[in-house]
């Protein structure tokens, strides 16, 4: 298919013109240029898991890129399986947006960032030192895989709560944001959002970011129709699982426009009617 030949040609490109992979490995903190990386978690709850945050200081005109990095970029890799005692890890990401242009469309980020995370411990376990192994694309005109293996010493609560804080607001269950059914090789998605300003039409900003699983890739959407109270979005499918003809079971999607973010994830997506 053409998309996952230019996403690949595209990849190709950023790993052909890297300098090279950057390495680090250290207690807390890691600075391979272009990026700062540092790993910092709030002291354990009485159940005994953690909340933390990746701390990801980019330098000034570089990209990193969301978990779904769009036709171009490397995706993030972020693995807590050196943690011991570790029975699950969520993360959780700030509410990405789009840059470049043709082959070097991405979505992602162009400003330091924190990637919030939850740590469960398994069952009759208990958590040790909280440890992660990244790897993570960065871009200028050049893109560069940056790698660090980081073990969190001194907690850090307030970076913590600023990293969750920072994230896109999310309901008691995705349903009550968002719904989503797919027909053919169209995803509709419906986002909950009043009217605003006395005004039905929604901003020129609206925007949507859907990341599907293993194998689903989704293009950007159109500007949204009004329906009441819902903004609607039709989603391109770009690339869907060899032989998969049904939709995706599940999707996660964040909502941006100029007055905040909202975010859905684990979306059901219904099949066409």
């Amino acid at each position: 298919m053409r998309f996952l030949e230019n996403r690949f040609a595209a990849t190709l490109i950023c790993v052909l013109m890297t300098t090279g992979l950057a390495e680090a490995g250290s207690v807390g903190a890691a600075a391979p240029e272009p990026m700062t990386v540092r790993l910092t978690t709030a002291p354990a709850g009485a159940d005994g898991s953690v909340r933390g945050a990746l701390l990801l200081d980019l330098a000034p005109g570089w990209k990193t890129y969301w978990v779904d990095p769009g036709t171009s970029g490397i995706p993030p890799t972020i693995d807590f399986a050196a943690t011991s005692g570790l029975g699950h890890a969520e993360l959780h990401f700030p509410a990405p947006h789009r840059f470049g242009e043709g082959l070097a469309r991405a979505n992602g980020y162009n400003r330091s960032l924190a990637v919030a995370f939850e740590l469960a411990p398994a069952t009759g376990a208990e958590l040790g030192p909280v440890a992660a192994s990244v790897m993570m694309g960065v871009c200028r005109e050049i893109c560069v895989p940056v790698q660090a293996t980081l073990t969190a010493a001194e907690a850090d609560a307030g970076a913590v709560q600023a990293a969750f804080a920072a994230l896109p607001e999310r309901g008691e269950a995705p349903a009550e944001l968002a719904s989503a059914r797919l027909a053919g090789d169209m995803l509709t998605v419906a986002i909950t959002r009043p009217e605003q300003g006395g005004t039905s039409a929604p901003r020129d900003d609206a925007d949507l970011f859907v990341a599907g699983p293993a194998g689903w890739y989704f293009d950007e959407p159109d500007a949204p129709a009004r329906q009441g109270d819902r903004l609607v979005f039709q989603v391109p499918v770009l690339e869907r699982p060899r032989g998969e003809a049904g939709p995706p079971e599940r999707v996660d999607v964040v909502f941006t426009d100029g007055a905040g973010a909202l975010e859905a994830k684990g979306l059901a997506v219904a099949p066409s009617r």
